[in-house]
């Protein structure tokens, strides 16, 4: 029996493993290919933005609603329904690879996908192992998935370079079916709760304030549009935020149960250094690939295979993060990670154009270093301060919080590097040197805002330290807990 147990939990892991690793392969592909699209569709750099932020955005918007889809069909259900939305528009792309508009929609569409599978995923992982195993489980969730960001920018720089864009979609029909099969048969089944209602008066405000804030920074890029027309966007999505909370708050089962970030000081200070980390991780893939192409000059499939670095260390550090974090050790190494990253993304702001590509690794590797320490180990740690019951609820509002801000950071990142290098370009610079030093300016904000996160760091490793203490009681045994911090 317990043979059959462990080995039915492994498979489960796989179950889930396969479908996520396509998902993050084919869209870690589609973020590094941004000049290359650029080139092909004969769009401009913001136009080009949109197909990484469409994705982030659908994601956005269906992470709040997938609590609701849980609650009427169940985690299983809900996993199984956003790998069949991502096989489907993957063959629907295969086939009509040449229009961008149908790249724009299959990104929505796996988008939607990803919002529904991201948020379940390790909550169903966390259904099958104890609070014992699951930083390990974190550390090797997390290391397989950062194994697709070192395949997927080498896979689509070779795709683009010598290939289709086809290829990209089709590679994944089988793996989703894959992933399909071993889901239906491993999965245990789950009794529905049905407990939500679907109230339009909430999710209408939320599509709105997305859309319109979205617009908004796009149109703030585009000298052609008139300036009173951004900011009524602005004035309507930030109007529309208020309207959606207002109505939250009376409702008993919201869309989004934001009061979650009342309740638990631990999970928020987490969810918010996670947040900055995700804004930071999507503005580096946005800005990388820049660099690489326009202000280094290599290829594609060079620009991708520059990633591997940062893909190996990160799969590799996410697993030691999340043994430190099952065996009790100080969150020290957290705020080692962070400043890790802070260095490497604040090195490339002062680097010249004939930078070594040996240093350039090195800055990608220790990247890598820093992300497995830091990321999915503050994820877990938010996490594992819910109740059981919650976490589902609270994987959908982090995940939504952090895909929401890495959706505006890349398209701030993207309408900044757009106004920027015209604008110098314009005063006399020529035109590669003011798109090298608006990349570099980016650089300088990335670093400074990851290395902001360093003080929560200390508070979380103080709290942790408290919650350890408050689950064991006056003769020293340690007693079962829920992970959350003794001022809950």
């Amino acid at each position: 029996m317990l043979i059959a147990a462990y080995a039915r939990k492994h498979s489960v892991l796989l179950a889930i493993l396969i479908g996520a690793f396509s998902l993050v392969l084919t869209n870690s592909a589609f973020n590094t290919l941004l000049p290359s699209f650029v080139t092909t569709y004969g769009i401009s750099t913001a136009l080009g933005g949109w197909i990484i932020t469409l994705y982030m955005l659908a994601m956005t918007i269906t992470m709040p609603l997938t609590s609701i889809v849980v609650d009427r069909l169940d985690r299983k259900r809900t996993y199984i329904l956003g790998l069949g939305l991502y096989g489907l528009f993957s063959i629907v792309g295969g086939l009509f690879y040449q229009h961008v508009e149908v790249i724009l929609l299959v990104r929505v569409m796996h988008g939607v996908a990803a919002g529904l599978m991201i948020p379940v995923s390790l909550v169903l992982l966390f259904d099958y192992y104890g609070q014992g195993k699951r930083g390990q489980v974190v550390g090797a969730w997390g290391m397989l998935l950062t194994i697709a960001p070192a395949v997927g920018p080498t896979l689509g720089g070779f795709v683009m370079q010598f290939g289709e864009l086809k290829i990209l979609f089709w590679m994944n029909v089988p793996l989703a079916l894959l992933s399909l099969l071993l889901c239906c048969r491993q999965i245990q089944s789950y009794e529905p709760a049905k407990r939500k209602t679907i109230h339009l008066q909430g999710l209408l405000p939320l599509m709105l304030s997305v859309a319109s804030l979205s617009l908004a920074i796009q149109f703030a890029s585009n000298s052609a549009i008139p300036g009173w027309q951004t900011g009524v966007l602005f004035g309507v999505g930030i109007l529309a935020v208020i309207r959606f909370v207002q109505h939250e708050n009376g409702k008993e089962e919201p869309l989004i149960r934001y009061k979650l970030l009342r309740l638990n000081r631990l999970f928020t200070v987490s969810l918010l250094i996670s947040t900055v980390q995700d804004a930071v991780m999507f503005g580096v893939i946005f800005v990388m690939p820049l660099i690489f192409q326009e202000g280094l000059h290599l290829s594609p499939s060079a620009s991708g295979a520059l990633f591997i670095p940062t893909a190996v260390c990160t799969s590799l550090f996410v697993w030691i993060g999340g043994r430190w974090l099952d065996a009790g050790k100080s969150l020290r190494f957290i705020a080692y990670g962070i400043g890790m990253v802070a260095l490497s993304v604040l090195s490339f702001a002062f680097v010249s154009t004939s930078v070594s590509l040996v240093f350039v690794i090195v800055l990608m590797a220790l990247r890598g270093i820093g992300n497995g320490l830091s990321d999915m180990t503050m994820t877990a740690i938010g996490l594992q301060a819910l109740p059981e019951e919650d976490m589902h609820e609270g994987s959908a509002l982090s995940n939504t919080l952090q895909r929401l801000a890495s959706s505006f950071a890349v398209m701030l990142l993207a309408a900044y590097y757009d106004i920027r290098w015209t604008m110098l370009a314009s005063s006399g610079m020529g035109a590669g040197q003011a798109k090298w030093a608006a990349l570099q300016e980016e650089c300088i904000v990335l670093g400074v805002l990851m290395s902001l996160t360093l003080p929560l760091v200390v508070f979380i490793n103080h709290k942790k330290a408290g919650a350890t203490d408050t689950h064991v009681d006056q003769g020293g045994d340690e007693r079962p807990g829920t992970g959350q911090c003794s001022d809950v």
